[in-house]
């Protein structure tokens, strides 16, 4: 069978064409992950919502949430994992686990958001001051293999950039 000049040219076109919308949907793709990163609201049904701890920070008390946990854990495991992590990296902050009603305004939220083919998960965490928009965003990719130890160490660093960030904002706020 022979094939004609123009059908190999068209076709040549037609797999180039399938090349540049697939490179095209990767950065649409990476862009609607981020909106929806971004899209975490600190309204009041959300505040609203029973913490899973407490910490007493330099800024008063904060409560603590977790949304979901990384593919391999269970929320329970990944609960632990944020709160060592977290405790680590605030030595001098005490954590409580009985929170009552009315929760602190300020409030740190974990999310993780799971990146599709790669085995990998974003790891975000927000501070919220109460129904504005997050204040202080962190994040970083976490293998979905990893072990609890790399987890609480990820959320050891995310704690740490946060609370920098939080400082330095503190401060600006105070002068």
């Amino acid at each position: 069978m022979h094939m004609s000049i123009d059908n190999a040219r068209e076709r040549h076109l037609l797999r180039n064409q399938n090349k540049v919308c697939t490179m095209h949907l990767f950065p649409t793709l990476l862009l609607s992950v981020s909106i929806l990163v971004s899209a975490c609201t600190g309204s009041p049904a959300t505040l609203a919502l029973r913490p899973e701890f407490d910490v007493a920070t330099s800024a008063g008390p904060t409560s603590v949430s977790i949304r979901e946990a990384p593919p391999g854990m269970t929320f329970a495991e990944f609960e632990q994992a944020v709160s060592a992590g977290m405790q680590s990296a605030m030595p001098n902050c005490a954590q409580t686990t009985s929170v009552a009603a009315p929760f602190p305004t300020r409030r740190i939220v974990w999310h993780v958001y799971p990146i599709i083919p790669r085995g990998t998960s974003r790891l975000v965490v927000n501070v919220f001051d109460g129904s504005a928009p997050p204040t202080v965003e962190a994040q970083q990719v976490i293998d979905d293999t990893a072990a609890r130890t790399s987890v609480e160490y990820a959320v050891r660093v995310l704690t740490q950039r946060l609370t920098a960030k939080l400082d330095q904002r503190d401060q600006q706020a105070l002068g």
